[in-house]
């Protein structure tokens, strides 16, 4: 029996061991076997943080490295910085104000030239002053000319300018940035110039692009002396938009149109050569423009051979384009 005490201590088995029946030596079995596990699971989850500050030391050290590469600061950019040691790490995307982005039309515009009736005189001048200074910028540089730098479309409601604005920019498979003058006059000082910068400095970044600024008189208007805090703020915004115009180049990818209904209240600054240059007229539409336009809206209508579209367009001898339309869509 002594041999037997003395076999159990120097296999490491104590005496109270021995003195268990089974089903003690079973359940502290059990016991040991779930202490074994959670120390395991504990040495996992320290493996696991051990590396995981091991990754992030290092990406640390390249975001550092990355660092001592830029020799200086430049102004108007937002950089990201490290929260402890405020080193500039790398420069984040331009910031655009929300509203700028609505601003911009997601879908690319689907109208063509075929969708306009009358105006050949006004898409022939706008496809020489916008579409091929885009699409063949190389034949402008060969021959040494500038092309314009925007174009002003004037008339009376309903005569297709934004239609053909649209049109002209899905011949370019340029961005479309729509602004309507009201939308330029904000409450604050300094709030609707700053959607002007904003909108070119978007409109320079997706170039090719198209900036097409409708109810342009709501801004333009001829500068008088106001000590209206409104009337103030609506120069600042005009003025704004002068520098814009003046700060690119006309071979840039950036092109402006602007459309009105009021030229006669227009500022002159904005008329110059050199801002808008070319000025195209929409009048309202003779006898066979309205024909041509209410041919357009009725082809896709099931409509009877037996229709008179002159005689219709003799009976429309004061409507526009817009209630031209009208009448075959109510009809």
């Amino acid at each position: 029996m002594a041999s037997v005490w003395d076999e159990a201590e120097q296999d490491g088995v104590g005496q109270e061991v021995l003195k268990m029946s089974t089903e003690e030596i079973i359940q502290r079995t059990r016991l040991l076997d779930s202490e074994i596990k959670i120390m395991k699971s504990e040495v996992l989850r320290v493996t696991h943080e051990l590396q995981a500050m091991k990754d992030k030391i290092k990406e640390n050290s390249e975001k550092i490295k990355v660092n001592k590469t830029l020799p200086y600061l430049v102004s108007n950019v937002i950089e990201g910085v490290n929260k402890d040691s405020y080193l500039i790490l790398e420069t984040l995307p331009t910031e655009y104000d929300s509203r700028v982005k609505a601003m911009e039309v997601d879908e690319r515009p689907t109208e063509q030239y075929s969708d306009i009736g009358g105006l050949d005189k006004q898409i022939q001048e706008l496809v020489e002053a916008i579409v091929l200074p885009m699409n063949h910028k190389e034949k402008f540089e060969n021959l040494g000319i500038q092309p314009p730098k925007g174009v002003l479309m004037y008339g009376p409601p309903g005569t297709g300018k934004t239609l053909l604005a649209r049109a002209c920019a899905a011949q370019t498979k340029a961005t479309f940035l729509k602004l309507a003058g009201p939308q330029l006059v904000q409450m604050f000082i300094g709030d609707g110039a700053k959607l002007v910068r904003d909108a070119f400095a978007l409109a320079k970044e997706k170039a090719p692009s198209i900036i097409f600024i409708d109810e342009l008189d709501a801004i333009g208007t001829k500068r008088f002396d106001s000590e209206k805090a409104g009337d103030r703020e609506v120069q600042r915004t005009m003025l704004e938009l002068l520098n814009q115009l003046d700060g690119f180049q006309p071979n840039t990818q950036v092109k402006v149109i602007a459309a009105t209904n009021r030229v006669d209240i227009l500022d002159p600054a904005l008329l110059r050569s050199g801002r808008l240059d070319r000025k195209i007229e929409f009048p309202m539409p003779n006898e066979e423009a309205r024909a041509r336009i209410m041919q357009i809206h009725s082809r896709k209508m099931n409509v009877s051979p037996d229709v008179n579209y002159e005689e219709l367009a003799r009976c429309t001898d004061d409507f526009n384009g817009a209630q031209c339309k009208a009448v075959c869509v109510e009809a």
